[in-house]
This record gives structure tokens, sequence and C-alpha cells, in this order.
């Protein structure tokens, strides 16, 4: 049984001033998921750099016996930044698949102004797609709110969650190399 649509945005009001501040907030909010999208991405690449410089000079020396359990850990921990970092600038263009494996253009989760989904119809079907989110306002708040939302989830749920156990794993592989080389060297439990 197929789940009714809901027009959730049929009451939002169309007079002028109430429709600018509408579109106000929905160019407000895509404009933040962008910058933040980006801030993602930038930070990525940053880990990306530094965990490869840092697992690179690691692995490179580790003929000093002093410092070999303490390299290999912390390369170990820039190896694990590294793998996540990568995960999370990996685009993600998934769609949604009716039972052949084609594009379903009646799921809920199909939004025709994300590139993932359109680029798996044909340029006329876009456009009827597309004609279609523009025949009425509450529409195009709909398409718009649908577009955000799948952004926002992307965020929460792939980059900033890869991003943050990318900073936790070179944070761990420092910290574990710290006390490496404590119990091998000053404090010299381990030997």
């Amino acid at each position: 049984m197929e789940k009714e649509k809901i027009n959730h945005f049929a009451k939002v009001p169309v007079d002028k001033q109430s429709r600018n501040a509408v579109d106000n907030i929905f160019r407000l909010n895509h404009v933040n998921q962008t910058r933040l999208s980006l801030m993602a991405d930038a930070k990525a690449n940053i880990m990306i750099t530094v965990a490869s410089v840092v697992f690179s000079i690691a692995i490179a020396n580790l003929d000093n016996e002093l410092m070999r359990w303490p390299l290999l850990t912390f390369a170990f921990g820039c190896f694990f930044a590294l793998l996540f970092a990568i995960f999370a600038i990996i685009p993600k263009t998934d769609y949604p698949k009716d039972a052949t494996g084609d594009i379903d253009r009646t799921s809920p989760d199909f939004n025709p102004l994300f590139f993932g989904h359109f680029a798996h119809i044909d340029i006329d079907e876009y456009k009827e797609d597309y004609a279609e989110k523009l025949m009425s306002d509450d529409l195009v708040y709909d398409a718009i709110a649908t577009d955000i939302y799948g952004q926002g989830k992307i965020l929460a749920l792939s980059k900033y969650k890869f991003l943050k156990w990318s900073y936790m794993s070179f944070l761990w592989g420092m910290v574990g190399a710290i006390i490496m080389f404590l119990l091998r060297g000053p404090i010299g439990l381990v030997r």
C-alpha cells in the first residue's frame, strides 16, 4: 500500500511579503548547508594531507629502535585518520530504485533537484519532473525542503561522522605514540 503524500506547504501564505520571507529562509538554509559541506570537505582534505605526511615520516623512521613502537602506533592512527577522511569526501550519489533496479521516480526519496537522481533519467523526464515541481509555490517549497533535508542527512550521517572518526583516530594515534614513547623511554617500563 502506497503512503499518501502530505502537502506540508499548502498552508504557507503566498502573498508577496510572506513569499519573500519564506524564500529568504530557504536561501539562508541552503547557503548554510552548502557552507557546512564545503567546510567538511576542506577539513577532510587537511586531514588527508596531514595524515599522509605523518604516516610517511613515521614509516620512513621505523629503523630507530627507541621510536619504532611509538612511530608504528602513530602510523596506525594516521592510517585510520586517512581512511576515514577519504570516506568523508566520497560523493554520495545513491538513488531510489524500483524492483528492476531502475530509478524510482515515484519514491518519496526521489529528488529531481539532486544530480545523483536526475542523472539517471533522460532529459524529457527531468524536464517533466521539474515542471511538475514548478506548478505551485507549495510544490516548489516541498522540492527545496526535500533537497535541503537530503543535504543535511548526508552532512550529519556521513561527512561529519567520518570526519569525527578521522580526527579521533589521529588523536588516539598521537596519544598512543606518546604513551608508548614514555613507557619505552623515560619511564622505561617496556623494553
